[in-house]
């Protein structure tokens, strides 16, 4: 698999350049927006003028009118804050300006480059994104993608020899380790032999005849 992402053709088609940050403040599409939602509500609350509001609640208007001003006045306060609320919940729950001033910066780039290829005198106009073969479209959209697999599969795979190297001198050292220990046990039989071989035969009988005597002593101490 890793073979097969390495070998992929990434340089087919290029990946574009990574747009600039976008920022944060209104532009000019998101200010127009917000102006006209804010116009929007200034109409909606001079609709609802005292007379209008007085209308809908008649003997409150006539025996506390001064009250009912006070109340209509509070009404389109709140209103109006809930309206702008709203809205503001909704631009930033959609990310509505970022993308605004996002569609600003693609427009102004846009102008620039047609603006830069008439001063060049470029006569043939770039070919539109949706006349692009499929085979370069999904090339140009997976190339960021499997670039960033490849590389993540290659540090995999480089942590993985470390892993296998570390291991294999742990074995190797282990093996050397027992080698070590099996030659000092063949050395002290091969010394226990020589000394064996090295006692004479009164020498051996006099050893067994001491080992029975301790074992009977022993025997007889239980």
């Amino acid at each position: 698999m890793a073979a097969e992402i390495q070998n992929v053709p990434l340089d087919r088609s290029p990946s574009p350049a990574s747009a600039p940050p976008v920022a944060s403040a209104p532009g000019p599409r998101a200010a127009a927006l917000q102006k006209l939602y804010n116009d929007a509500i200034n109409h909606v609350l001079k609709t609802c003028s005292y007379d209008n509001f007085a209308k809908c609640f008649p003997t409150p208007s006539r025996e506390v009118p001064q009250s009912m001003r006070q109340l209509h006045e509070q009404f389109n306060e709140k209103l109006g804050n809930q309206l702008r609320s709203n809205f503001e919940d909704v631009l930033r729950d959609r990310n509505v300006v970022p993308s605004l001033n996002e569609l600003d910066r693609l427009v102004e780039e846009a102008k620039r480059r047609k603006t830069r290829a008439q001063e060049e005198g470029v006569e043939s106009s770039p070919m539109p994104p949706h006349t692009l073969p499929a085979a370069q479209l999904y090339l140009a959209h997976l190339s960021p993608s499997l670039a960033q697999a490849s590389q993540d599969m290659q540090q995999q795979q480089e942590v993985t020899q470390a892993e296998n190297s570390e291991l294999l001198d742990r074995v190797l050292q282990q093996r050397s380790e027992i080698a070590t220990l099996v030659q000092g046990l063949e050395n002290v039989v091969a010394d226990l032999d020589a000394s064996v071989a090295a006692l004479k035969p009164e020498e051996l009988d006099a050893l067994r005849e001491e080992g029975r005597d301790v074992d009977e002593e022993m025997r007889m101490v239980t």
